[in-house]
């Protein structure tokens, strides 16, 4: 009888929570106005017919993706089916069928795409205005503008005082800007900072918030409003961080630094380190919870690993084939993302997708796409899975 009772009370305790990590790929099209979500192990989950080739960045939550349509002068956001339910000491993985939301935020020439802190920002440069939706109120966007019309950048933080956001802010209509806006929720400009010449990139690690300037990296705290600068380092010629990807376990930034050298931000050291590559580099990409290593590739094909504490390579391979660098934008090119645990390769050339092992480089998977696959986003959520 106690044997009984005891297998009938073991039956009715919960079962044990399992940690498990779960990763999908979202990939554009260069050519072709098409969408395509798979697993990790390449399983169609969704494929979608869109009115032209997306851009992919980030949307209001981590298992969330924007797509840019440029032209059209739309941006809408697709649930990749991962999410965290918070419950304080630990987070559930719910997972769902992918979807696109009924969600559009309208303008002329959608650029920059920010999301951060439960607000995603879309700033147009054919108008200079810059739409706001906050996470549970998407059908409610807001609208900001900047004193002119230029290819600009919004970034929409939370700091103690309220939400905020930091806009770019140009001396002319078309120039480039120079200058940052800080502005509270009605839009009100609270502080600005003018020397940011040729502003062009944003990234975030903790509560710092980083845009490219063309003699160093301005820095903007998100909890007191304050800023700062780190000038580049001697020797930098015309040289600028135009793109900066952040850290999350690691507080620094990852940037480009011409044509064959990355470039580490150090905030804490109030400094910049050169990363030299060995060719011309297609693109780069940093995992923001494995931050200690960088991933570029190369024109020749080769896929980089590298420290982002002190420079050193930590592996190499060939991803794909040689790509050129003429033709500007008409030409497909490989990119990257990370997360997970893996590096993902787009191969335009091949139709495929290559998926890497973050730590040693090692083939993984190989995901054939068809077309020109060309921009991805690695979605990869960990939790307890009961």
């Amino acid at each position: 009888m106690f044997r009984t009772l005891s297998l009938l009370l073991l039956a009715a305790l919960p079962a044990a929570a399992e940690t498990v990590t779960v990763t999908r790929l979202v990939i554009a099209d260069h050519a072709a106005p098409r969408l395509l979500v798979t697993d990790a192990a390449g399983a169609t989950l969704l494929q979608l017919s869109l009115a032209e080739p997306v851009r992919l960045h980030h949307g209001l939550h981590h298992g969330q993706v924007a797509l840019r349509e440029a032209q059209l002068g739309r941006v809408s956001l697709l649930e990749t089916g991962l999410r965290l339910e918070g419950h304080g000491d630990h987070g559930d993985l719910r997972l769902a069928a992918p979807s696109l939301l009924p969600v559009e935020l309208r303008g002329p020439r959608p650029s920059h795409v920010v999301g951060s802190d439960g607000r995603l920002a879309v700033f147009f440069d054919g108008d200079g205005s810059a739409s706001l939706i906050a996470a549970g109120q998407e059908a409610a966007p807001v609208r900001l503008s900047a004193a002119h019309a230029h290819h600009g950048v919004a970034y929409p933080f939370a700091s103690l005082a309220g939400p905020r956001l930091a806009i770019s802010e140009a001396p002319a209509a078309g120039e480039r800007p120079s200058a940052v806006s800080l502005r509270g929720a009605d839009g009100a400009e609270l502080a600005r900072r003018e020397d940011c010449p040729r502003l062009h990139g944003e990234g975030r690690s903790g509560a710092l918030i980083a845009f490219g300037c063309a003699d160093g990296v301005l820095l903007l705290d998100a909890r007191s409003g304050a800023f700062r600068k780190i000038a580049n380092p001697e020797g930098a010629g015309e040289r600028m961080v135009r793109n900066l990807a952040g850290g999350e376990d690691w507080r620094l930034l990852l940037g480009d630094f011409g044509p064959e050298a990355m470039m580490v931000v150090d905030p804490e050291a109030n400094a910049m380190r050169v990363v030299p590559l060995p060719a011309r580099r297609l693109h780069f990409t940093l995992d923001p919870a494995r931050a200690e290593t960088g991933f570029a590739i190369t024109e020749d094909g080769v896929l980089h690993a590298f420290s982002t504490l002190d420079g050193t390579p930590r592996g190499r391979i060939q991803a794909t084939g040689r790509y050129s660098l003429e033709g500007g934008a008409a030409v497909a090119r490989p990119r990257l993302s990370a997360a997970g645990g893996l590096v993902a390769v787009t191969d335009p050339a091949a139709g495929r997708v290559a998926l890497h092992d973050a730590e040693t480089l090692a083939l993984r998977q190989v995901i054939e796409t068809g077309g020109r696959p060309f921009d991805i986003r690695l979605v990869s959520l960990t939790g307890e899975s009961h």
